[in-house]
């Protein structure tokens, strides 16, 4: 009885885009075109979900005090 075998990765084996591909991806690629603000996506957005689980913990712990 043979296992199945993996299929081949298709690591390497790129395609050179055409310059209009090209434009185009730097069109509509959200990090190529820029539209954002680097200080929000990872300073503002981490720090709102850190402050968020700590007063969450927070909870926690007073409710298992409560509790138990």
């Amino acid at each position: 009885m043979r296992y199945p075998q993996q299929n081949e990765l298709q690591l390497n084996k790129t395609v050179d885009a055409t310059p209009e591909e090209q434009a185009e991806w730097f069109e509509t690629d959200y990090f190529m075109k820029g539209d954002f603000s680097p200080m929000q996506l990872f300073v503002v957005i981490p720090a709102v979900i850190q402050i968020t689980v700590f007063f969450s913990m927070l909870a926690v712990f007073a409710l298992n005090s409560v509790l138990f």
